[in-house]
């Protein structure tokens, strides 16, 4: 663990050093030609869901799909694009790598204070999503307050009455950790 801990901070170093001497004399205005911040790419993503949100949902499935087939090169894509903008927001990654690392710790030390903290957090998402306040969600609830729920929504509703019960939420992610071999 320790290897695999230093072989990264190495790694992100070396990556850190040639975007930290690009950036060039303080106090300079010359700016990078052509590169977008990411937060404009996702904002252009979002303009052109927003235009055909079906032909959106249709691109994200196969996306999906293809990560379903390999893996591997969803998770080889997904680290080329976290190196890519820890490359171009040094400061930023190192501050969040450094809070991820805080919180890890924070829940080895006391896992089940943690624990409660993400059922807080997950019951408090339902409580917003849950429009008409019944305690209950609807698949039209769930697309509006939970987008990411609708897919496996038909595995969640147990009872299969149309409606998702924070109980029915709770046990499917007892059995989704089940399987993989945690405990939530």
């Amino acid at each position: 663990m320790k290897n695999k801990a230093i072989w990264f901070f190495s790694a992100l170093a070396m990556l850190a050093f040639p975007a930290w001497a690009a950036e060039g004399l303080p106090g300079a205005t010359v700016k990078s030609e052509g590169a977008r911040p990411p937060s404009a790419e996702r904002q252009a993503m979002r303009e052109r869901c927003r235009a055909d949100p079906e032909k959106c949902r249709a691109e994200m499935q196969a996306r999906r799909e293809q990560c379903r087939a390999d893996p591997e090169k969803c998770r080889a894509e997904r680290q080329a694009r976290r190196e890519k903008w820890c490359a171009e927001n040094a400061e930023r990654c190192k501050e969040l790598r450094a809070r991820m690392e805080q919180r890890r710790e924070q829940c080895k030390a006391n896992p089940e204070q943690c624990r409660k903290e993400r059922q807080a957090r997950m019951a408090e998402r339902f409580r917003k999503a849950d429009a008409d306040g019944n305690g209950t969600l609807s698949r039209a609830e769930a697309e509006k307050g939970m987008r990411r729920m609708v897919r496996h929504f038909d595995t969640i509703d147990a009872n299969r009455d149309g409606q998702i019960t924070m109980d029915e939420v709770m046990a499917a992610r007892k059995a989704r950790g089940s399987r993989k071999g945690r405990s939530l």
